[in-house]
């Protein structure tokens, strides 16, 4: 690096955390660190901080959390600030004009997707739920439109059949860092690139819904077990045995030469495949290795099953 810059650093949750410290170990001046209020949580409600405003104030860093982004005040504190980069990881909010460009040269983000796909606030979750075989993370130059700006660096990442989402984040988060650092070792010498975004290429991620995450058992058992792995660990696909919601946290496709032929999609059925209970789908059929009832804690699908006393062709809604 030729530079050190003088950098102002948006993120909120534990997935941003790895950049901070990356940032600052590879020498950058951190002048303020801009992360969501802190919110109720626990059964006490208590005001709990975000985990990157936790590292900052371990790290002794100014920690700056504006209820919004459009508040004259705060876009005034940034300004003063002195950074010449802002630099965003999982933030939580759009940024408005005024805060992209209150640093000398502008912001850039670190995405995860290789845009221009996938733009949105959920890429991994929806990288899954589309059963890729490889994403990725870039840094691009912010621009007012959502995940539109020119990029910088991107590096793809294979997606292995087991990843759910907290596997693929730390997957991710193997390579972002350095990228990152890579990035900010181009802007300080003045050498970083501005390509922009071939729109023909463009895909959307938005954030998952509670209908995303409720099983339709008539899709084809591939097509389940990404929705699940999309969902997974939080908050979790889902289905419903008596009014009852049962969280689905790990599935296996099974062969049809092991589900037996036929079904109702959502029926259990009486075999079982490697000790776990099998319910049929609008293609196949759908193990069930890990699940959490409603009220307790995850468990095996063998030890479900065992409690649960499924009877023969017993639909689940």
């Amino acid at each position: 690096m030729s530079r050190a810059l003088r950098l102002a650093f948006f993120g909120t949750p534990d997935i941003a955390s790895p950049y901070l410290h990356a940032l600052a170990h590879a020498g950058h001046d951190l002048r303020a660190v801009v992360t969501q209020p802190d919110r109720p949580a626990g059964r006490g409600q208590a005001l709990r901080p975000s985990p990157v405003k936790t590292v900052a104030a371990w790290m002794g860093l100014p920690v700056l959390q504006p209820a919004s982004c459009d508040d004259p005040a705060f876009q005034a504190a940034l300004r003063d600030s002195g950074a010449d980069l802002g630099v965003v990881v999982a933030y939580g909010n759009l940024l408005p004009w005024e805060v992209l460009t209150a640093p000398s040269l502008g912001c850039v983000n670190l995405h995860y997707s290789l845009l221009p796909a996938l733009r949105g606030a959920a890429p991994v979750q929806h990288a899954l739920l589309a059963g890729l075989t490889e994403t990725g993370v870039t840094v691009q130059w912010m621009s007012p439109e959502l995940d539109a700006g020119d990029l910088i660096a991107a590096q793809a990442v294979a997606i292995d059949p087991e990843d759910d989402c907290a596997a693929l984040f730390a997957r991710l988060n193997d390579v972002g860092p350095g990228l990152l650092l890579e990035a900010l070792g181009l802007i300080a010498e003045g050498r970083a690139p501005r390509v922009q975004q071939d729109p023909t290429g463009v895909t959307w991620a938005p954030e998952l819904t509670g209908a995303d995450c409720r099983i339709d058992w008539t899709e084809p058992a591939e097509r389940i077990c990404n929705r699940v792995r999309a969902c997974s660990p939080r908050p979790g696909a889902y289905a419903l045995r008596g009014g009852r919601r049962v969280k689905v946290l790990k599935t296996v496709a099974v062969p049809a030469t092991e589900s037996g032929q036929g079904g109702q999609p959502g029926g259990v059925a009486e075999i079982g495949f490697l000790g776990y209970p099998v319910v049929y789908s609008g293609c196949g059929a759908v193990a069930l290795v890990t699940v959490q009832p409603e009220g307790r804690q995850p468990m095996s699908g063998e030890a479900y099953a065992r409690g649960a006393r499924f009877r023969p062709s017993e639909l689940l809604s």
